[in-house]
């Protein structure tokens, strides 16, 4: 774009100087023009940019997006010619050919085009991405490199002759001139170009006995491609070695190289492994496509209360954020994410990475290096030298580089890195096994996010459809409740899904949850308190996803586990909409309040592992005219208040699984518990233990063997009590 064009938009309020600056960066880190980056940057107004654009150039702007290209036009404009000059035919008559370019204005290039063409060449101003878009849609099924390659293995006599030449030589320079022949040049690139236009992330080039199979990755799903015979499997992965520069001489060890390619109008890199295998070496070719990297936070599909926790946490100058998931689970992709939202020029960010897959502009990035000593841990400390403000540790792995990520997110550094744990709750398990202090881990810790992808439904072509009978018994599904699943359609190459989406967990560290950190609190109190402050664990966000349509049900059944006593019904809101956990007992909390008032009948939870001790205070609470529930143990007890809120517990103080003093400690953590009262039970009379309990929040204390009369006055004073502060105090 001509310079004077610039500042004529700045003029006319289209553009700010600050978004042309940030384009032009953008540009240059992902190699792409400034009009295609300034479709990218934050804040510009696509469709008033080409408007202002059109009047500028003195031409129309065209919106191809649904444009339905002529069968003839492609005929006469093939694929490799539109992809060279970026454009696409829009019409024709006998002596005009009307084509979609983003640069309208390049005479040199519509004159060339107009030479190769025989006509003259009318150009119309279109968007570049969208120009990318309609080629790789229109030409999808028309010929190509692997369609060529394919007609050239037909001739098997000539490619058999030419690989038993190879074999009997076993000379490097006949297989290198082998690999380097049409047919394997062609077969390669053809692999290579199919698996780019649909969206690929690996390619599988594995040997067998009689056929090698190539098989791509999409959508995180291996999908077969094509076979061919084994004979040429020495050959294709030789081929594939003189790409990323490899020992063709080495078949024996794995081997790890990069390549660079430059196909369908941009440039990829691909980083290629082989690993020797019973018949030849299996090849995986990672296609690492930079233009693909979503860097906004709002494409990753967060919850909004998840959303609303993961920016104030991560515009915040200290603390530790960490992901965590399996291996392919876009972990990556997420921290990428959260830099690119903090990046500004004000600010120095250091990556340390193993391997550095995207290059970002304006960020650091090192790359970790074992043999030269360049582990994570020492080049987390170098780089605390280096004045940062956020540093980016690719992954924790030991004791070490966690006391140091922690240590800097302590002392003014924002510090983002990864874990592989399953879910958010044993991430905190997992670094105090690694040996980190609670106290330590409690003060630096700001927020987990543990996920994982499933795939997106197609949009063209997804269907409703209802559960099997066993999923809708397990999951407890209410009738009229709408689902949607795949059909498949040429949109989605008759998958049903395109592309993928993130479910997540995000732990957000309050206050409450950082005490429980402090003293070493279990995995199971870290998610129920959690789930109390709103957090969706992964298959409650997976399944409100697969309610908007999203994804489907079985999607999320492949990458999450069904929560213990999982209820569908209690999670739907009047317009089946999923509500959080935290929710659904606010509102079971807000119904009981309802028939207490309304019944006058109050709750007494009896916490006791002596069941005569139990059924005695329900015979003498019952005769009071109190409603009396039981539960044998602390644990027991806990996960019945989960479900329901009484108006006292009674527990003993010595009990196995969970005591009575933990369990009050534990509902004195929750704020929706703090107008419940708990008397403890004992038989233990000493002042210490009494001081004790009433400090921890008991409302009384009483000893055993259990005095009818006694019980029923301190029961009644209890209640009396709490109800005159929490409801006619004004505090309910």
């Amino acid at each position: 774009m001509h310079l004077k064009y610039q500042r004529q938009l700045i003029q006319s309020g289209i553009l700010t100087e600050a978004q042309l600056s940030e384009a032009e960066q953008l540009g240059l880190a992902k190699k792409k023009s400034l009009l295609a980056a300034l479709i990218e940057t934050e804040g510009v107004d696509v469709d008033a940019l080409f408007n202002a654009l059109s009047r500028l150039y003195k031409t129309s702007y065209i919106d191809i997006s649904k444009t339905v290209i002529d069968p003839q036009l492609m005929e006469l404009c093939p694929e490799k010619l539109c992809y060279q000059y970026m454009f696409v035919p829009v019409g024709r008559n006998e002596t005009d050919i009307v084509i979609a370019t983003a640069t309208p204005l390049d005479v040199s290039m519509l004159d060339a085009l107009g030479f190769k063409l025989g006509r003259r060449i009318v150009p119309r101003l279109a968007r570049p991405d969208q120009i990318l878009h309609k080629i790789n849609e229109s030409y999808q099924d028309g010929d190509s490199a692997f369609t060529a390659a394919m007609d050239d293995l037909d001739d098997e006599h000539a490619l058999t002759q030419e690989m038993d030449s190879t074999q009997e030589t076993a000379n490097l320079d006949e297989l290198k001139r082998g690999a380097e022949d049409s047919p394997i040049i062609k077969l390669v690139n053809g692999v290579i170009v199919q698996a780019m236009k649909i969206g690929s992330s690996d390619i599988h080039i594995e040997p067998g006995d009689k056929q090698s199979v190539v098989r791509l990755r999409v959508d995180g799903r291996l999908r077969p491609m094509i076979r061919f015979p084994s004979k040429a499997h020495p050959l294709v992965v030789s081929r594939i070695k003189i790409m990323s520069k490899l020992d063709i001489s080495n078949t024996r060890t794995p081997q790890d190289g990069r390549a660079r390619v430059k196909m369908l109008g941009k440039s990829y890199d691909m980083r290629i492994s082989t690993l020797p295998a019973m018949h030849g070496e299996k090849v995986v070719m990672r296609i690492l496509d930079q233009g693909g990297l979503a860097l906004n936070l709002d494409v990753l599909c967060f919850e909004e209360t998840a959303y609303k926790h993961i920016r104030q946490c991560i515009e915040q100058p200290t603390g530790a954020v960490l992901v965590t998931g399996p291996t392919g689970s876009g972990k990556t992709t997420t921290l990428y994410s959260f830099l690119h939202h903090i990046q500004n020029e004000e600010m120095n960010l250091i990556t340390i990475e193993d391997p550095v897959e995207f290059q970002i502009a304006g960020i650091n990035q090192v790359q970790v290096n074992p043999k030269a000593g360049m582990t994570f841990a020492a080049v987390l400390r170098s780089i605390l030298r280096q004045d940062p403000d956020v540093v980016m540790v690719g992954e924790i792995r030991d004791e070490e580089t966690a006391e140091i990520a922690l240590h800097a997110a302590q002392t003014g550094h924002l510090v983002l890195s990864t874990l592989h744990t399953n879910d958010a709750p044993s991430t905190v398990t997992r670094l105090l096994d690694m040996g980190i202090e609670p106290s330590m881990l409690a003060s630096s810790l700001n927020l987990i996010v543990a996920q994982r992808l499933v795939r997106r439904l197609c949009p063209q072509c997804r269907v409703e459809s209802k559960p099997t009978d066993e999923l809708i018994e397990r999951l407890g599904i209410p009738e009229g409740v709408r689902f949607y699943d795949k059909a498949g359609c040429k949109h989605c190459m008759n998958i049903g899904y395109k592309g993928r989406m993130g479910v997540h967990e995000v732990l957000y560290v309050s206050d409450r949850i950082r005490k429980l950190i402090a003293r070493g609190a279990t995995d199971r109190e870290l998610m129920q308190a959690a789930r109390d402050e709103d957090m969706l664990t992964l298959f409650e966000d997976g399944m409100s996803k697969a309610l908007a349509g999203q994804t489907s049900l079985p999607e999320v059944m492949r990458v999450c586990t069904v929560p213990e006593g999982f209820d569908l019904n209690d999670h739907l809101d009047e317009n089946h909409q999923f509500i959080s956990y935290g929710e659904v007992q606010r509102r079971r909390d807000k119904e009981h309040a309802r028939y207490t008032i309304a019944s006058d009948q109050q709750t007494v939870l009896v916490v006791d592992d002596s069941s005569s001790v139990r059924n005695l205070v329900e015979f003498v609470l019952d005769a009071d005219g109190y409603k009396v529930l039981q539960a044998e143990d602390g644990q027991q007890a806990w996960d019945m208040l989960q479900r329901m809120k009484p108006s006292l517990v009674l527990t003993d103080c010595e009990m196995p699984n969970m005591t009575g003093m933990e369990l009050l400690k534990q509902m004195r953590e929750q704020d929706r518990f703090d107008d419940v009262p708990v008397i403890l039970l004992t038989a233990r009379r000493s002042e210490e233990d009494e001081v004790q309990g009433l400090k921890a929040g008991a409302a009384d204390y009483i000893g055993k063997p259990v005095e009818p009369l006694k019980l029923q006055a301190r029961v009644r004073k209890t209640l009396s009590l709490y109800e005159h502060i929490y409801h006619r105090g004004g505090r309910g």
